[in-house]
């Protein structure tokens, strides 16, 4: 008889709430081993014994073999004096080892479940709590370490014998599922509709009834409630636009299938990957009939789509089928502007009854609140461009760790990040915070992510802004609070990402920060070398009157640019085009611009787009970030119209000059050429004045390796090109993928900032 050794197996990552524990005791029985197998605060623990190459079999397929939900960081393995124990458990939770954790995200329903969602004869027949180790809620419902089910909202379901016997089987896949519930035992839907009440499946009928009559509803999902109402039906759409006070801005849509996707948009391998994925998340889809869907994406080329990612939406959608409705409903998150999302009935009673005519709601309570993500495919990449369910609480894993600290992000697009070791936890989408509600919800987040991680921050770093709220925020934290200069965290929120040593170039284009020389910047080229960041380039500066209201009248940035390429003779040479502009707005602009009052100076990309957007004649205001570069943006056609010149300006600091673009493009307007040759040209030049700048910074300092970043970087159009043209030229790009370019990924750019010890070089 071979001897017998018994080993202990500490496996850490995403290795609870994915059936981790069912998965070790299949293996075991494989195997022939005995033992034991439990959660606790550091993962999942294993002691197991048995002849070696028995033992050593098992050990391997630990994770070769993982469960698909699940994310193998480590398996370390020590060893123990034989027990002589027979068979295999799976034994309670619990131990005295160290918070090494990490829950799980919110997971997409399943294939199996679904089929038994849609099955008459199956028990949870639309049943919309449905789920098991392979899916349903996990990080919305959690609310402490182990996952267990008393430490989340479904503690207060007692399991009928049926679950239960499915709970405690380790061959079912039920085994453990911690939300495991069906109609005896489980949560339950409530429908409140003009003062009747319906519950179960008739709540479900009733929806699906007063959807198709094109009523708008607030639905309690995952994370937080939708409004929801049929794509198709103007007066609904307008209703909820109204309330929304959105009346441009694109909503997200819901579509039962993957071919129904593919009937409206065209869908990459990619982009079907993800929407089919465990993620689910929102993915931006180029509409394949222009202009369609108007009433959701107006005058945008790519249209929001997801799939029925919960069991109460994919029956939901069963019961539309039934009743001869198989469209799109619009999905959009359940508040209003940039307030947080709804998690209960008292607060959508509070807040949304004046645009819901109906509220689904049930009685799972929502611990952390969670937004839809949002994913776009660039450069061959899914990327994100808000992080939130189905990605939180993911890691992002660090080349190196430090000190736990906090990093607090911006104001715009908010999202914090914590960090445990050699592991940065970012939090959810959390939205500006100008709104005191997402003041609120930041502190409320913070609060339950730094219980959930046990995490005590030593130090905090922010942006450099001395204004913004997150800064605020960060000062009146304990810690060593560290400043970080905005596009400089952009940057390094790529080399986090990607365990990027220095030195490397980085580029960050976007709408605003604070300069290090007290001016705002926005286009911005740093070069990183020994733990220092210094200044190479930018976009050469223009006035920018008003400040921040530029953005929205984005005549007025295009004024400053249009009085800058033709100075004195600006009203003959381009008056024409603010002839759309109120003339006394237009004079008053003007002033502020000779006299240099209340206009900063900005190198401001966003800006930029914007001026252009005007310039091109797209519009005069936006109604939405970004509106008008989004929409220039949906005109290009991929046909070749040539370039627009950005002069390079060297000196000091390296300076895009835009005067021969914008003259360019006010000729070619004035002319009578179409918007769509006028971004065509100015994406084009923009492309190539870009990498030619990161070109003429490589030559000069002899660095290879470029990071792209910033929320202008989500134009596809733009990331692609630049990145061709960089790459030709011999430079190796790196993007964000894992984290958004925008503002709600820069809170990692500024933990790694801190954990790195980086400095300005002045």
């Amino acid at each position: 008889m071979p001897p017998i050794f018994r080993k202990k197996i500490l496996v850490k990552g995403v290795v609870q709430g994915v059936g981790f524990r069912p998965h070790v005791y299949r293996l075991a029985s494989l195997h022939s081993v005995s033992g034991w197998v439990k959660n606790d605060a550091s993962g999942v623990t294993v002691e197991a014994e048995g002849p070696a190459v028995k033992l050593n079999d098992f050990i391997r397929d630990i994770s070769r073999l993982k469960p698909p939900a699940s994310r193998v960081d480590s398996v370390s393995v020590s060893v123990l004096v034989p027990a002589g124990e027979k068979g295999f458990f799976i034994t309670k939770s619990g131990g005295a080892a160290p918070a090494a954790a990490i829950i799980p995200a919110d997971l997409a329903l399943c294939a199996d479940c679904r089929r038994e969602l849609l099955t008459p004869s199956d028990r949870r027949y639309l049943y919309p709590f449905t789920n098991c180790t392979n899916c349903g809620p996990r990080f919305t419902i959690v609310k402490s370490v182990p996952y267990d089910r008393p430490a989340t909202t479904m503690s207060g379901f007692k399991m009928c014998p049926d679950c239960l016997r499915e709970y405690m089987d380790p061959l079912d896949r039920r085994f453990h599922a911690q939300p495991d519930a069906c109609p005896v035992c489980g949560p339950a839907v409530r429908l409140g509709a003009g003062g009747c009440e319906y519950t179960g499946r008739a709540a479900l009928e009733r929806t699906a009834a007063l959807l198709i009559a094109g009523r708008v509803g607030a639905l309690q999902s995952l994370g937080g409630f939708h409004l929801a109402c049929r794509a198709d039906v103007p007066g609904a759409l307008k209703k909820l636009r109204g309330a929304k006070s959105r009346p441009h801005k694109p909503f997200a849509v819901m579509v039962p299938s993957l071919a129904e996707a593919r009937r409206a948009c065209f869908v990459s391998k990619l982009e079907a990957a993800a929407l089919s994925s465990s993620e689910a998340p929102v993915v931006m889809l180029l509409k394949r009939v222009p202009g369609s869907f108007a009433g959701a994406a107006p005058g945008l080329a790519k249209l929001g789509v997801m799939l029925p990612y919960t069991p109460l939406h994919a029956a939901l959608f069963a019961l539309l089928a039934e009743q001869g409705f198989s469209g799109p409903l619009v999905m959009t998150s359940g508040n209003f502007r940039d307030e947080p999302i709804c998690k209960d009935s008292p607060e959508v009673k509070a807040r949304l009854s004046g645009v819901a005519s109906f509220t689904l709601s049930h009685d799972r309570p929502i611990h952390n609140r969670v937004d839809d993500s949002v994913a776009f495919e660039a450069a061959g990449e899914l990327r994100l461009a808000r992080r939130a369910r189905g990605y939180v609480p993911g890691a992002v894993k660090l080349a190196s760790g430090g000190r736990p600290l906090l990093a607090c992000g911006a104001d715009l697009k908010n999202a914090f990040c914590l960090t445990r070791g050699s592991e940065a936890f970012l939090s959810q989408h959390i939205g500006d915070l100008s709104e005191p509600k997402n003041q609120e919800f930041y502190s409320e987040t913070l609060a339950k992510m730094r219980a959930l991680l046990k995490v005590a921050p030593v130090i905090v770093a922010h942006d450099l802004h001395p204004d913004y709220a997150s800064t605020a925020l960060a000062r009146a934290l304990p810690g060593r609070k560290v400043p970080v200069q905005h596009h400089a965290a952009h940057i390094l929120s790529v080399a986090a990402e990607h365990g990027l040593s220095d030195p490397f170039i980085g580029a960050a284009f976007d709408g605003t920060g604070y300069g290090a020389d007290g001016k705002i910047w926005g286009s911005e080229f740093l070069v990183f070398e020994r733990n220092c960041w210094r200044r190479a380039g930018h976009l050469k500066y223009f006035g920018l009157p008003g400040g921040d209201i530029g953005a929205l009248e984005i005549w007025r940035p295009a004024l400053a640019l249009v009085k800058a390429a033709f100075g004195s003779d600006w009203r003959r040479r381009a008056g024409t085009l603010f002839k759309v502009v109120p003339q006394a707005g237009l004079l008053t602009v003007e002033r502020m611009i000779e006299a240099g009052v209340n206009c900063p100076e900005t190198s401001s990309m966003g800006r930029l787009f914007d001026a252009f957007s005007f310039i091109a004649g797209v519009r005069t205001e936006a109604t939405y970030e970004a509106q008008g570069p989004m929409e220039m943006e949906s005109l290009l056609d991929g046909k070749g119209y040539g370039a627009y010149e950005f002069r390079l300006i060297p000196g000091p600091f390296l300076q895009l000059d835009p005067g021969p673009a914008v003259r360019a493009a006010a000729a070619d307007r004035l002319a009578g050429l179409t918007p769509v040759v006028i971004s065509s040209r100015f994406h084009s030049g923009l492309a190539r004045a870009a990498s030619s700048a990161l070109l003429y910074i490589s030559s000069a300092t002899g660095i290879k390796t470029v990071c792209l970043s910033g929320g202008v970087f989500q134009n596809r159009a733009l990331l692609e090109s630049v990145t061709r043209r960089a790459s030709k030229g011999g430079l190796k790009v790196l993007t964000n993928v894992r984290v958004p370019a925008n503002d709600g990924g820069i809170a990692l750019g500024q933990a790694w900032y801190a954990l790195k010890g980086y400095k300005e070089n002045n």
